[in-house]
This record gives structure tokens, C-alpha cells and sequence, in this order.
């Protein structure tokens, strides 16, 4: 808890830097403060398991993607931390985390750590209000596919081909096949559409365990054929 505190303070910290720097409240000392604490949150970020959201190094990178209205300004910092500080709240409430959620979450490591903003996404979208099933499902098989992209090292593969890999057993490749099939053919999953699905907190905890479990998989067998 003291962790999870002292990661949401930092998180206001920075932000708070961000705001001034890009609005009427800049010093000559921000862009050190900036940096150090920068570096301090990406060490605590890691350290709890999450990616960092923030892709800005330095204040002078993020000023040059500012936009030119201070509400575009505050909206960027906001939009930055939104997931995770939502993460934060959800632990601090002591709402545990689905029960694959934490397994494939450290196996996320190394090659693999950029997927975890979007396997946060996938499991934030089930918990916000209101929530967001469809983009929770898209989050889930989304993950899957960037796993298999990054361990074949092929950036512009879809799933639908890269799950046939030989390591990966034929059976169990026609079962992801298959879920990324039904998710495709469903309106406002993966595509726009015009019907309205049946698509509720039930299917997308199942798509959300179903995506952990191929996951774990996935990473073992491309990994340890």
C-alpha cells in the first residue's frame, strides 16, 4: 500500500511539473526536477509490475507535443496516467485482479514489456464507469497478437497466420483462431458496425482470462520449443 501511495504522489508530482511547465507557472529549475523525477517513477513504475505511460524523457519533449490551449495541454498530462492511477485505485481498494490478470502480467518482461499498457487497458475497460466490454474483449485479443508479433519478430503479422507457428499446438491454435474469429465478426468489437451486441461483464472477464491463458502459452512455447 505504502508503494502504491508513494507511485500516486509521484504521479501528481510530475504532472503537476508538466502542467506549469506548459501553462503560465514555468521555472528555470523544472526541466531538472522534471528529469530526476522522471527517472525515480520509471524505476517505481517497473518495480510495481506496470509500463510506463509516459513516453516523454524529457519536459522539452513534451512541450514540443503540447498543443497550443492550455486545456490541451492539461487533457495530454491527464490521458497520461489515467490507466495506471485508475489501477492504483482499484488496489488501493483491495479489488483483486482476475485471476490469470497477475500471471500474465509478469511474464510481460523484457521483448514482451510494452504489451502491458495494453493488457492494463484490457482489464481497466471491465472496472470503469461506465464500462467498456467491447474494448475490453479488442484489449484482451489485441494482447495475444502483440505477444506473437514481438516473440516472431513479425511487426505486420495478424494472428490468424502467426498462431499457425509449428511450436504451437495445432488444436490450441484453431481454439485462438477461433476466438479471434468470433470477435472479428462482431460489431463495435474489432470493426465498426450497426447492430448492438449481447456483450457483457461475463464475456469479457472470459475473453480477459482466455487472453492471460494464451499468454502464458503462447510465451513458453515460442520461447522454450
Amino acid at each position: 500500500m505504502k508503494n502504491l501511495e508513494k507511485l500516486e504522489k509521484a504521479i501528481s508530482d510530475i504532472s503537476a511539473i508538466m502542467i506549469a511547465y506548459s501553462t503560465n507557472g514555468r521555472t528555470e529549475n523544472q526541466p531538472k526536477e522534471y528529469q530526476e523525477l522522471y527517472i525515480d517513477l520509471d524505476i517505481l513504475i517497473e518495480e510495481l509490475g506496470y509500463n510506463n505511460p509516459n513516453p516523454y524523457k524529457t519536459i522539452e519533449l513534451f512541450w514540443k507535443d503540447c498543443g497550443s490551449k492550455y486545456a490541451q495541454r492539461r487533457e495530454l498530462v491527464g490521458k497520461l496516467y489515467a490507466d495506471l492511477l485508475f489501477d492504483i485505485g482499484r488496489k488501493k481498494r483491495k479489488q483483486k485482479d482476475p485471476r490469470n490478470w497477475g500471471k500474465a502480467n509478469k511474464v510481460l518482461k523484457d521483448e514482451l514489456f510494452p504489451v502491458r499498457s495494453q493488457w492494463m487497458k484490457a482489464k481497466n475497460f471491465i472496472f470503469i464507469t461506465p464500462p467498456d466490454y467491447e474494448n475490453s474483449i479488442k484489449e484482451s485479443i489485441n494482447s495475444i497478437e502483440s505477444c506473437l508479433m514481438i516473440l516472431l519478430k513479425q511487426p505486420k503479422g495478424t494472428l490468424g497466420k502467426l498462431v499457425k507457428n509449428p511450436n504451437i499446438d495445432p488444436d490450441i491454435s484453431k481454439i485462438i483462431s477461433s476466438a479471434y474469429g468470433l470477435i472479428s465478426n462482431k460489431d463495435f468489437v474489432r470493426h465498426g458496425g450497426v447492430v448492438n451486441q449481447k456483450l457483457g461483464k461475463l464475456e469479457a472477464e472470459f475473453f480477459l482470462e482466455f487472453a492471460g491463458c494464451a499468454i502464458l502459452y503462447i510465451k513458453e512455447k515460442l520461447q522454450n520449443p
